[in-house]
């Protein structure tokens, strides 16, 4: 049997489901360039956890968080189903920062006759930095609060009490946008402490 706690935490952490609707800076962020609003009224419509970042870095904030939420979706599917698949590769390869890692710890989960199912809440998003070089890249690192209390765990068909589940925990996830790639790729999220 694979050793449960952080160990199959590791492997988790890039299954975690994707987002309900709490967050308030996910959503795109109106424009500030409106002649008819004053600097006050444009700051006051920006979250306050964006509001030390540009009009540019909040678009990229903008694009990366959605990006990754659709990875998550994806990637659930792949440790619900059980199964490595050539689909399940390419997806790696084509969106994920090391996609040879994170189609390893599928392999791993597969291999071991674990399934993940069940749902995660996320209580909230905030980004710890945002760095663009050129216009087509940028790295986005965001903070997101997730409550994995409602995921299931199975090894060969029976549960697998998962207790670091049981309360909320912050992840660190890192998103990259590379020179010639028009998407956002996607990092293993880094499991911090309770929120």
């Amino acid at each position: 049997m694979l050793r449960t706690g952080l160990t199959l935490a590791s492997f988790l952490v890039l299954a975690c489901a994707s987002c309900s609707d709490d967050e308030p800076s996910t959503t795109p962020l109106p424009s500030e360039s409106s002649s008819s609003s004053s600097p006050v009224e444009a700051t006051s419509l920006v979250p306050s956890e964006l509001a030390e970042y540009t009009e540019e870095e909040r678009s990229a904030y903008g694009e990366a968080v959605p990006a990754y939420d659709a990875f998550i979706e994806r990637n659930d599917a792949f440790y619900a189903a059980g199964e490595t698949t050539v689909d399940a590769k390419r997806f790696y390869q084509r969106n994920a920062i090391d996609w040879s890692t994170a189609w390893g710890n599928l392999g791993q989960v597969v291999n071991s006759g674990i399934k993940v199912t069940g749902t995660t809440e996320t209580k909230w998003t905030e980004p710890e930095s945002i760095e663009l070089g050129d216009p087509a890249v940028g790295v986005v690192v965001i903070h997101r609060c997730l409550d994995e209390s409602g995921r299931v765990v199975t090894q060969n068909g029976e549960a697998i009490e998962q207790p670091q589940f049981a309360d909320p925990h912050v992840y660190t996830i890192r998103l990259e946008k590379r020179a010639g790639e028009d998407h956002w790729r996607s990092g293993i999220a880094e499991q911090g402490p309770t929120c």
